[in-house]
């Protein structure tokens, strides 16, 4: 592939369906130069590619998006956001407690806006907001993340 070109593994900005929200994700499927799956870093989720919302790609005579400017386009997005994310998260970090640890991250606990916790892969973050009865949106280092919590076992 040569610089520029996008394929299967690399990491793009678009919208994901699931959680209703421009996240990372990486490239599944390309025909060609364009787009067509990816694989949400957040939810889990695969899904055909939407660009991010908030840009205008162009689109080929076959309604497909051309990579050219979309994938410029949205990785200087995720350089831009994830940036801004770091300096979000250096400024919530000068706000944590030295004296009190974080709480470790699990899906069947609750948290509060505020609270900071520890998930075993993303590190430290502080929980932002609570997106209905089972998620959360946390800062982490490398941006937010939508993350389960509150949820009962089925056993």
């Amino acid at each position: 592939m040569g610089r520029g070109s996008i394929g299967p593994g690399d990491d793009v900005e678009a919208w994901c369906t699931r959680c209703r929200m421009n996240l990372n994700h990486r490239v599944i499927a390309v025909v060609g130069s364009n787009i067509q799956r990816v694989h949400c870093l957040t939810c889990g989720g695969d899904h055909k590619y939407y660009p991010p919302k908030g840009t205008k790609p162009e689109k080929t005579e076959r309604g497909h998006v051309k990579i050219a400017r979309s994938v410029d386009k949205a990785a200087a997005s995720v350089r831009t956001s994830a940036a801004r994310a770091a300096g979000e998260w250096q400024t919530i970090m000068r706000e944590m407690s030295p004296d009190r640890a974080p709480r470790t991250y699990r899906v069947t606990e609750s948290f509060a806006p505020g609270e900071f916790i520890e998930h075993p892969v993303f590190g430290i973050g502080r929980v932002v907001d609570i997106v209905g009865a089972e998620r959360m949106q946390v800062i982490f280092k490398d941006g937010r993340k939508v993350l389960v919590c509150n949820k009962k076992s089925s056993a």
